[in-house]
């Protein structure tokens, strides 16, 4: 299969730990065969739009969490990390994500000055 079906299939994989959820739970969830979850992390099959919106609901989480943009060669953004941010961030109100935003900006600013 194609670097974004193993690309897609690594971030349900990732959210689905974060959830705590086995591949079994999260099949049964979105009402899909355990075997065919299996081969989608996998980047084995290439699921339909359906599919994906079934496993999105099943993780809470947006289709763009899932099938967001491929990282460009060279990026070192773990999605992982990136998925927790956003989850912390999600329980503050938006005048303090702006201030979390502008500090980590600051910090990223900070480090190009080295």
């Amino acid at each position: 299969m194609s670097k974004f079906a193993h690309y897609i299939g690594e971030n349900i994989r990732n959210l689905r730990k974060e959830r705590g959820l086995s591949q079994e739970q999260l099949a049964l969830r979105a009402e899909i065969n355990a075997s065919y979850m299996g081969q989608v992390e996998r980047g084995e099959k290439s699921p339909t739009i359906d599919v994906l919106g079934k496993i999105a609901g099943a993780l809470h989480c947006s289709l763009e969490q899932i099938v967001g943009s491929a990282p460009s060669k060279g990026s070192e953004i773990d999605s992982s990390y990136a998925d927790k941010i956003a989850h912390q961030m999600s329980a503050l109100s938006v005048k303090e994500q702006e201030a979390v935003y502008k500090f980590v900006k600051q910090l990223i600013q900070f480090k190009e000055l080295d």
